[in-house]
C-alpha cells in the first residue's frame, strides 16, 4: 500500500518548525560570537565606528544586509557598552551587538 501524501498545511507547518530550530540555533551562535553578548563585547577605536560596523554584519538567520535599529549605552557587569540593535531587511530578524569603546592610547 502506498503511503499518503502529507497535506500542504502539515508540509508547510513542518517546514515552519525546522525554520524556527534553525533561527534558535542561530541565536545560540550569535550570543557565542564576539560582540554577542555583553561578557565577550567587540572593541572599538571610536563611538563613530560602531553604527557602520553593526550594519556592515550580515544577518545571522538568512545572510541579508541589516538597517539600524537602536544605538544605545547600557550599564553591564562588565562595564558600560555600546548596543546596537539592527534588523534584517530580508526575513526581519533582530539582532543585537554589543561594542566598548577602547581607551585611548
Amino acid at each position: 500500500m502506498a503511503k499518503k501524501t502529507k497535506r500542504a498545511r502539515t508540509v508547510r507547518r513542518e517546514a515552519d518548525r525546522e525554520q524556527e530550530k534553525l533561527a534558535a540555533t542561530a541565536r545560540r551562535l550569535h550570543a557565542l560570537e564576539p560582540g554577542g553578548a555583553p561578557e565577550h563585547p567587540l572593541s572599538v577605536p571610536t563611538p563613530s565606528v560602531v553604527e557602520i560596523d553593526a550594519t556592515s554584519r550580515p544577518c545571522g538567520a538568512c545572510g541579508g544586509e541589516t538597517k539600524l535599529g537602536d544605538h544605545e549605552v547600557e550599564e553591564h557587569e562588565t562595564g558600560r557598552l555600546r548596543v546596537v540593535r539592527v534588523i534584517c531587511k530580508l526575513c526581519r530578524a533582530e539582532w543585537r551587538w554589543f561594542y566598548r569603546i577602547a581607551a585611548p592610547n
